[in-house]
């Protein structure tokens, strides 16, 4: 997938689904509620990961080409496009167009990230990255009015 140049590009190519939106807010209303927001957090981080163990990319060795395959996955389940960036120090990870606010409503925004931030980590760990490196959502990135999430993988 060729990666779109701003993010109303991808909308124009792009549309939710509206089916499952009024279950999905319910359902993240109900995890904040019975598990407050730490634990929707640890539950959508673990979800992040095991979707990404049912969705696993193929053994790619070069930044781009990894970019290139998270992106092909993201657009085939209409959830978006990644930009990766190599800081020297770490590496950013910058989400576009993430569906969740859709799904969950914007009052998620605290905890609705983690699962992005697991389906990271666990993609990064397979390609190599090792067990000591973590992806963490960067502080404020949630509190966007877009839909633009930045997550950073360091030790």
């Amino acid at each position: 997938m060729k990666r779109p140049t701003s993010d109303h590009e991808y909308h124009q190519q792009h549309q939710c689904s509206r089916q499952w939106r009024p279950f999905l807010f319910c359902l993240g209303q109900e995890l904040a509620e019975r598990l407050g927001p730490d634990g929707a957090r640890a539950l959508m981080r673990r979800l992040g990961g095991a979707m990404s163990r049912e969705r696993p990319l193929p053994a790619l060795e070069l930044l781009p080409d990894l970019e290139a395959a998270m992106n092909t996955l993201w657009s085939d389940m209409d959830w978006g496009w990644v930009e990766l960036q190599d800081t020297g120090d770490a590496l950013r990870i910058v989400h576009h167009c993430a569906p969740l606010d859709a799904a969950f409503g914007v009052s998620a925004r605290a905890w609705s990230g983690a699962l992005l931030e697991g389906a990271y980590e666990q993609w990064l760990k397979a390609a190599g990255a090792g067990d000591r490196l973590r992806v963490r959502q960067m502080p404020g990135s949630s509190s966007s009015p877009d839909t633009t999430l930045v997550f950073v993988l360091t030790s």
